[in-house]
């Protein structure tokens, strides 16, 4: 009975040991973990830091701006650092109908409009260039109205175009309009006649 006794106390013993080592071997794991996932979030900080350097970038700024011309900036300038850059914005210039905090791309062109009339074959609304030519909607440059007026195209349509462009920039070609969900093939003809970039 005592050699039980002592036979099952062992065996509680060594359990607890066993569990014992696991946890510490469990805990020193993750404790390095740790220490490598922190360097890794610092090395990724200063990864994070390094678009700040990036390359420098051309603009053309045209319109209503004190001193139009192409301007050499970093590549996580905004049009707001452009239009500094060109004197700033002219009495004329309609600020509403530009979007100041939009990021820039080289070969980026920005037009900033004016507030006075325009003919029917030029109208303005996005503040970047004008969004009609001849009978064509402009998609670069059109605002959520102009692009709701083109065959299949609705609101929620008309707002994904405009998250599309804001997001990836001006559209190169308007073949490229097929990269926004909701355009197949099939919408993409009913409109193609009435579009430009």
């Amino acid at each position: 009975m005592v050699e039980q006794r002592n036979k099952l106390l062992f065996i509680v013993m060594l359990a607890i040991l066993i569990v014992a080592g696991s946890f510490y071997s469990f805990w020193q794991k993750n404790t390095v973990e740790e220490v490598v996932s922190s360097s890794d979030d610092v090395a990724a900080k200063n990864d994070f830091r390094q678009p700040e350097r990036s390359d420098k970038v051309f603009v053309y700024i045209s319109g209503a701006v004190h001193k139009p011309g192409v301007f050499k900036a970093s590549g996580n300038a905004r049009v707001f650092d452009i239009v500094e850059m060109a004197g700033g914005l002219t009495a004329e210039a309609d600020v509403a109908k530009t979007n100041l905090a939009q990021g820039i791309k080289d070969g980026m062109h920005i037009h900033v409009v004016d507030k006075l009339p325009v003919s029917n074959e030029h109208s303005a609304t996005t503040g970047i260039t004008t969004t009609k030519v001849g009978n064509k909607v402009n998609i670069n440059h059109a605002d959520k109205g102009e692009l709701d007026t083109l065959p299949g195209v609705g609101p929620a349509l008309a707002e994904r175009i405009i998250e599309y462009r804001q997001a990836n920039g001006s559209f190169s070609s308007i073949d490229e309009l097929k990269n926004v969900p909701g355009i197949g093939s099939s919408k993409f003809e009913k409109m193609k006649e009435k579009i430009t970039n």
